[in-house]
């Protein structure tokens, strides 16, 4: 009854959204409401607001305002943000959710429905309109709670779906395995650990699985074998998880999405989520990790050869992934905590 109304996904504001992910996954049109998505209600274009649509054009999207507040409203908006450096569009009076300036909108920006994004704090006109129109939506907080007579009813209302909303998402989160991709050291067994506990699930090592069936630890596989065997013993225990587990949070070796033959079963298995750690950070964790129980750092031996494998690798992650969470400065808890958040 509700589901039309349903946001695709959910943020805290639109300045927390992780743009440059949404791009690497092939989206370049962004549609803005502005009254308490971008600024409270009423209020100008500020420093904020241009300084993310700077940072959006040279990210390389295209931006259309949407709004359903008249010409001069929207117009003084539009002349505060579109300062030098911000290229975008604007559409007054949208009558959202009607259809037509959604389309419209796309049309400006030269998008279609798969790479374009809605971005609106309201559940009624912002987000039924862009479903309606075949585009995902980001549903943001609004910036301020002070809100129109007539809003502020819209939002009781907004409650009993959300609660809805919620209520199914849970149970499909329940329904599916979480499976944790990321590079040596990235904390996807401390982290993945901690989630299983908070959610009910079972936990998974595939490493740990591959030597329970082996009767192998996996340096012996990798001495005694060579990495060739120990990656297609990586694809036979996925395709033995497909069958196998559920209610599960399970964490991969790092290698085990770079085979292009495991990448669709790893996304058949449950929500991909990468935990994607920068350089730097990845560098540090790196130096504690024990080589002898590290069969790839034995392998890549001087630093800089472990620093090329994890630019390689870490660009086919994302790729692989439904969701992804950083981990710079969070602890195992916070990382556990981040992915619940994003199932």
């Amino acid at each position: 009854m509700f589901r039309m109304f349903y946001p695709a996904e959910m943020a805290e504001s639109s300045y927390d959204i992780d743009y440059e992910e949404l791009y690497r996954k092939g989206y370049r049109g962004l549609i803005y409401d502005i009254d308490n998505t971008l600024v409270e209600h009423g209020a100008d274009a500020n420093a904020e607001v241009v300084e993310l649509f700077r940072r959006l054009n040279k990210i390389g999207f295209r931006i259309c305002l949407l709004s359903n507040n008249k010409a001069p409203r929207v117009r003084r908006f539009y002349r505060g943000a579109r300062v030098k450096g911000v290229k975008l569009h604007y559409i007054f009076n949208a009558h959202k959710p009607a259809r037509r300036n959604y389309l419209k909108a796309m049309v400006l920006m030269r998008t279609t429905k798969k790479n374009t994004l809605f971005i609106g704090d309201q559940l009624f006109t912002d987000v039924y309109g862009a479903n309606r129109s075949g585009i995902r939506s980001i549903l943001v907080k609004p910036i301020n709670r002070r809100e129109e007579v007539q809003i502020i009813a819209k939002r009781k209302l907004e409650r009993v779906v959300m609660h809805f909303y919620r209520r199914d998402r849970w149970e499909k989160m329940h329904q599916l395995n979480v499976v944790l991709i990321g590079f040596m050291g990235s904390g996807k067994t401390t982290a993945g650990q901690v989630l299983a506990k908070e959610m009910g699930f079972d936990f998974i090592d595939t490493d740990r699985y591959i030597e329970e069936k082996v009767g192998m630890s996996i340096p012996e596989i990798y001495r005694t074998k060579g990495e060739e065997y120990f990656r297609d013993l990586e694809t036979m225990a996925l395709k033995g998880l497909l069958k196998s587990a559920t209610h599960s949070v399970i964490a991969t070796g790092d290698g085990m999405p770079i085979r292009q033959k495991n990448q669709k079963m790893l996304r058949k298995l449950g929500t991909v989520v990468y935990l994607n750690g920068s350089e730097e950070e990845m560098k540090k964790r790196i130096a504690q990790l024990n080589p002898e129980e590290r069969p790839v750092l034995q392998a890549e031996t001087t630093e800089e050869e472990r620093r090329q494998l994890f630019l390689r690798w870490r660009f086919v992650y994302p790729m692989v992934a439904h969701r992804t969470v950083d981990i710079d400065d969070r602890t195992p808890d916070q990382v556990a905590d981040a992915i619940r958040d994003t199932l």
